[in-house]
């Protein structure tokens, strides 16, 4: 869930040359006499050399208390506080589209909770979204290093140098995945306002 941190998020690298477009509203999830969360959605664009290549989307959270730092990250499972290591992406796919949207509601508190009826908690906090592309230039830097691998592998391991993930090419893919999103691919959506999706009192007794 969302918690600030105090490890350097590098959320600012490329803005000025974003190749895609990034926004995003905050909304009431549900009509105006049930329980609605307050909600984030997110928009954005693909640049048109970038649709159909494998890749990743990330929608991260920033405390404005703590500007350039890292808060969470949106997954499949919900918000999850960003420590240190590669980020936390949202979708990985094999074909990037030209466009994607996706939405979730905001917790009940920077500490963690269930969905909230009202954004008062994170007023001012910033969502920055973006995507990361594998390019045929990576793609060709995982063919060399896994051949330069395989070939070393025999002599490495008489050494007692092989190490397991030598065998796996998935940590290379992401970390270039990743390099790639801090390349005018990664920007600011939008700045959370106040919204309060309380339903109305109904009256009664």
């Amino acid at each position: 869930m969302l918690k600030s941190s105090a490890f350097i998020l590098l959320l600012a690298h490329g803005i000025a040359a974003m190749a895609q477009t990034v926004g995003g509203n905050v909304f009431c999830a549900g009509t105006a006499y049930d329980p609605a969360p307050a909600s984030v959605s997110i928009s954005g664009t693909v640049a048109a050399s970038d649709v159909g290549l494998p890749g990743a989307i990330w929608v991260g959270i920033e405390d404005p208390g703590v500007p350039g730092y890292p808060a969470a990250f949106l997954t499949p499972s919900g918000w999850v506080a960003w420590t240190t290591g590669g980020f936390p992406t949202y979708v990985e796919t094999l074909a990037l589209g030209s466009t994607f949207t996706y939405s979730a509601c905001i917790p009940s508190s920077p500490t963690g909770g269930g969905c909230a009826s009202t954004s008062a908690d994170f007023v001012g906090w910033k969502v920055y979204a973006g995507y990361g592309v594998l390019t045929p230039e990576h793609q060709a830097l995982i063919g060399k290093r896994r051949a330069s691998l395989d070939q070393a592998k025999p002599w490495l391991q008489q050494k007692g140098k092989w190490r397991a993930d030598y065998d796996d090419d998935q940590a290379f893919r992401n970390a270039l995945v990743q390099k790639s999103a801090n390349e005018g691919r990664w920007g600011p959506a939008l700045t959370i306002s106040l919204i309060d999706c309380t339903p109305p009192d109904s009256g009664g007794q």
